[in-house]
């Protein structure tokens, strides 16, 4: 009796690991990640739909961010009174 539960026991720990493990995982989207060819390759890699749609949304939305955070200081013409 004690082996078929430890069996049992295995069996349904081993099933929960693989379970875990066959879950697709969407990069976080960094500026190596977001360049077009790099974002090309995962995107094919991608296998679901919805995780290409989320990790496309993603990198707009991090480009975005990017595009009003990175700014350079310029100085305004001299004015001639």
């Amino acid at each position: 009796m004690d082996i078929k539960l430890a069996k049992l026991v295995t069996a349904m720990g081993l099933a929960a690991l693989l379970a875990g493990c066959s879950e697709e995982t969407v990069p976080e989207p960094t500026a190596e990640n977001c360049t077009p060819q790099m974002q090309k390759k995962i995107l094919a890699d991608l296998s679901k739909e919805a995780n290409r749609n989320t990790f496309t949304a993603n990198c707009n939305s991090f480009l975005q961010a990017r595009k009003h955070t990175d700014w350079t200081f310029k100085k305004s013409p001299k004015d001639d009174f």
